[in-house]
């Protein structure tokens, strides 16, 4: 059997420079919360990362746009386009509330700007 290949793989866990090459937008399946998901990509592989647009995904949304140099109190997700940052890539598991099974998934978290990658920093 021939397969194709048409998508890089998932980066491996921990920190990786990238880029920002997809904004889009939806709505959670199961709250109807709206979100932008960002794919970080870079020459060894990719990681998406859902942003909602809740109470509780306000700290996490800030950390990504200063990381990226966007101060702004509002701001367009399209600027994010084509920004470089730092990223970790965890895994994360939690239940799907939809089959009641554990999902383990693959995201982004502790962003930071360009040349501020280490864990620990001068202070």
């Amino acid at each position: 059997m021939k397969v194709e290949l048409n998508e890089k793989p998932f980066l491996e866990n921990g920190r990786h420079k990238v880029s920002i090459t997809k904004v889009e937008s939806g709505r959670s399946e199961h709250k109807d919360v709206p979100f932008f998901n960002c794919r970080f990509e870079n020459e060894e592989g990719f990681v998406n990362h859902r942003f909602y647009l809740n109470e509780p995904g306000q700290p996490i949304m800030a950390e990504l746009f200063h990381a990226v140099g966007i101060d702004d109190k509002r701001a367009d997700t399209d600027q994010l386009k084509g920004k470089e940052l730092s990223i970790e890539v965890h895994e994360r598991t939690y239940d799907d509330p939809e089959s009641g099974k554990e999902k383990t998934i693959k995201a982004a978290r502790h962003f930071k700007a360009v040349g501020h990658s280490d864990t620990s920093e001068s202070i």
